[in-house]
């Protein structure tokens, strides 16, 4: 796949996907593909998807997993809260030689502590 491209995996529109607010909140995250785990950082987030900043392209379509701990000010709980998400890529994208940012839709997400 021509890594210029960019390939929708949802079958609605970008429109429909970019409903829900946007935080810009940077942070660490843990992405499991079927690769394995990888280290990503956050752009930004959202209560229907993340968009991070990854080592390679990622396949439209293809399921990942996000362990990250969201921090007590983006959620205004007392606590960072630990979440699981479960979601699969929407674009993947080249953002210069060396930047790789990979949009994904949240499909289930548990919160662990």
């Amino acid at each position: 796949m021509d890594e210029s491209v960019q390939k929708n995996a949802h079958s609605g529109s970008l429109t429909e996907l970019r409903n829900s607010v946007r935080f810009p909140v940077r942070m660490k995250v843990r992405i499991q593909t079927d690769k394995g785990e990888e280290d990503a950082e956050t752009i930004n987030v959202s209560a229907s998807g993340l968009l991070f900043a990854f080592s390679r392209i990622l396949e439209a379509g293809s399921a990942i997993e996000v362990e990250m701990i969201m921090p007590s000010a983006a959620l205004g709980t007392p606590d960072d809260v630990r979440v699981h998400c479960c979601g699969r890529v929407i674009r993947s994208f080249r953002r210069g030689p060396a930047r790789v940012e990979v949009a994904t839709i949240i499909d289930s997400y548990e919160m662990l502590s």
